[in-house]
């Protein structure tokens, strides 16, 4: 499985030179994976990972599961979160992102996060769109 760099990445969910949660997705153009331990500092209620964070994570999974199919840089343009289980701080998790529908102006894509049982945790589905031209050589 391919992996993802670059040196300019400042993104907060992958990006491993600025304060975040590092993630690093591998994958190909029909889905991507990364594993993650969500530290206390990122918690809503005690022992459990905030939401907004676990949205920030299958956002990326998305994001990039459509960038390996072209080398696009979308932008999301909607984002569908189900939360169907507490996600708790200091858990090992998977996070699965898919294609579901690739077209130039809309793509869609899927993601969950699962405990290390494989029990999905989250499910979302994302709609992206290309970014406005003075955005579309990175993220």
């Amino acid at each position: 499985m391919a992996s993802f760099t670059w040196n300019d990445n400042v993104c907060f969910v992958c990006g491993s030179e600025v304060p975040g949660l590092h993630l690093a997705f591998s994958g190909d153009a029909q889905e991507v994976r990364a594993e993650a331990v969500i530290e206390p500092s990122y918690q809503g209620f005690r022992g459990v990972v905030h939401g907004g964070i676990l949205a920030g994570i299958v956002d990326d999974a998305m994001w990039h599961v459509i960038h390996q199919q072209n080398g696009d840089f979308p932008m999301t343009a909607e984002l569908k979160v189900r939360y169907l289980a507490p996600v708790k701080i200091g858990e090992r998790l998977v996070v699965r992102g898919r294609i579901v529908r690739y077209r130039h102006r809309l793509m869609v894509a899927e993601a969950v996060i699962e405990n290390h049982a494989g029990d999905v945790l989250v499910s979302a589905e994302g709609r992206f769109m290309p970014p406005p031209e003075d955005l579309s050589s990175g993220a």
